[in-house]
């Protein structure tokens, strides 16, 4: 599918898989606005929509995720697993530290295709879905290929939580839609 994606459908996939986790539509999202990608990064902009608000999107989730994990760390004890007596058991047991993260030596391969001989998909559930759509909408608008403008229309359909929460700023979702369809009729 890769070979219907425009030099900005690409540049768009190629910086969001750049980055060190696994590609989520936000950061297709950021993607978007890290270079020009046409008509997308104009109205994103013209929506309030920047790299700024996307960090403080983005930083409001990881204060979530911490919370969730102390809830589920109560729900463990609350079924009598004590996740403090688990750390402490695996120290006696293999050594002080044990759970702690290890940094990797320069080098040495981490990646699932370096352990087992097969590559690791890091697209997300939703990015993928994501780029799906940005392929249906091409379709729909009848291009043949998917610009980064198709891409920021997946996004659309897609998002929620934190990429919801920095694409509506300023204004809703359905009008950085109807914005977007506009000027797409009108480069056409």
């Amino acid at each position: 599918m890769l070979e219907r994606f425009s030099a900005q459908a690409r540049g768009v996939v190629v910086d969001a898989v750049a980055g060190s986790g696994p590609v989520t539509p936000m950061e297709l999202l950021t993607a978007l606005l890290t270079a020009d990608r046409g008509i997308a990064t104009e109205v994103l902009t013209e929506s309030g929509v920047s790299l700024d608000t996307i960090r403080r999107a983005g930083s409001g989730t990881r204060d979530a995720d911490s919370n969730n994990l102390d809830d589920d760390a109560e729900i463990l004890k609350s079924i009598g697993i004590d996740l403090d007596a688990v750390r402490e058991s695996l120290e006696q047991s293999f050594g002080e530290g044990v759970l702690d993260e290890t940094p990797v030596p320069d080098g040495v391969d981490t990646s699932r295709k370096g352990r087992f001989g097969f590559p690791r998909s890091r697209f997300e559930k939703d990015s993928k879905k994501v780029l799906e759509l940005s392929l249906r909408e091409a379709l729909a608008h009848k291009d043949n290929r998917i610009g980064a403008e198709h891409i920021l229309l997946g996004i659309l359909r897609v998002a929620d939580g934190p990429t919801r929460q920095a694409l509506e700023t300023q204004v809703t979702m359905s009008v950085i839609r109807e914005r977007l369809e506009a000027k797409m009729n009108r480069a056409a």
